[in-house]
């Protein structure tokens, strides 16, 4: 029976009697695999595919150790720099009743012969007069303003502990409608 014959019978079964769709099922040959030899080549297939996946993995698993090891290299390096800095600038010990988060620098101060005992400061929409104050009062200079309107005028302002007066008073000559001048530990505000 050839091809056209079985497709017939399957798709009008109802057309043939048991006889002749016994004759087909006979007729009927489907090649039985030979197991092993298809399982020995499915094996080698995948082996060979594995292999060549597992070289990207391999470079990926080796630039993420390089990645790690240089990062704690680095991170070991920033320690020890920063350990041999802090050493170098140790700072005072505090005295009681002095706020936490006080720097107090082993070295004079910005105006001969007076130690600086800083905190870093944050001002949020404040009066220049209440900046100046705390100038005044951080590093001990004597300040005068020479433009009375000066002292209403409201900045946003902060500075750290270890920054330096020269530092701040170019911070606020940033600003378009204040200029100060800093000289013999005195700041003009014009």
């Amino acid at each position: 029976m050839n091809k056209e014959e079985q497709i017939r019978i399957l798709l009008h079964s109802e057309e043939y009697n048991e006889e002749q769709l016994d004759k087909m099922l006979e007729d009927t040959h489907i090649p039985t695999p030979n197991v092993d030899k298809e399982w020995q080549r499915f094996k080698t297939r995948t082996q060979s595919k594995q292999q060549h996946r597992s070289k990207p993995l391999q470079w990926a698993a080796t630039l993420a150790i390089l990645a790690a090891l240089s990062g704690i290299s680095y991170a070991a390096i920033y320690h020890l720099a920063l350990k041999e800095k802090e050493e170098t600038l140790s700072p005072l010990p505090l005295k009681v009743g002095e706020p936490e988060g006080t720097i107090k620098s082993p070295f004079k101060g910005d105006i001969e012969g007076q130690d600086t005992v800083r905190t870093a400061q944050n001002f949020n929409n404040v009066q220049l007069q209440e900046i100046m104050n705390q100038l005044k009062k951080d590093f001990g200079v004597k300040v005068v303003f020479s433009n009375e309107k000066a002292r209403t005028i409201r900045l946003y302002l902060s500075w750290d502990a270890d920054d330096k007066l020269q530092d701040i008073v170019n911070r606020i000559n940033h600003f378009e409608k204040v200029h100060l001048t800093l000289s013999d530990g005195t700041i003009t505000i014009e």
